[in-house]
Order: C-alpha cells, then structure tokens, then sequence
C-alpha cells in the first residue's frame, strides 16, 4: 500500500528539502499540473510552482503536508 500524497492542482504543499546543504530544512509551494508516476521506480511525482516563480518537479515522497485549494 502506497501512503505518500497526490495533491490536487492548486494545493499548498509543505515538504522536505531535497537539498540537504540549503539552511531551509522545509520549503513550500503551490501544484500546478497532475501528478505522474515513474514506471521505473514507481514514485509520484507533481509540478510544483515555488514562491520565486521557479518550477520543481518533486518527489511525493517528500511531502509532509497539504494544503487543500480554495478554488475550483
């Protein structure tokens, strides 16, 4: 069984810092596509739009917490 989060588009999300040299332990940011998973390793994975206007593409797996949308 599979317990890692597939946020919907439009969630705010809280997650691990995949950089383990940046300072900043927790980052967040807003999903803004569909989740897709890896056939190899069989990980989600979400389009994440970050505070600076950059896009991540981001592990699942590093996701502590979801904020749900208010929107539509």
């Amino acid at each position: 069984m599979d317990s890692t989060p597939r946020p919907d588009c439009g969630a705010i999300i809280t997650y691990l810092n995949p950089d383990a040299l940046d300072p900043t332990a927790f980052l967040r940011g807003v999903v803004i596509g569909a989740y897709v998973v890896d056939p190899e390793t069989s990980h989600a994975w979400v389009p994440v739009l970050l505070p600076d206007r950059t896009l991540s593409v981001l592990d699942t797996r590093n996701i502590i917490e979801v904020q749900a949308s208010d929107g539509p």
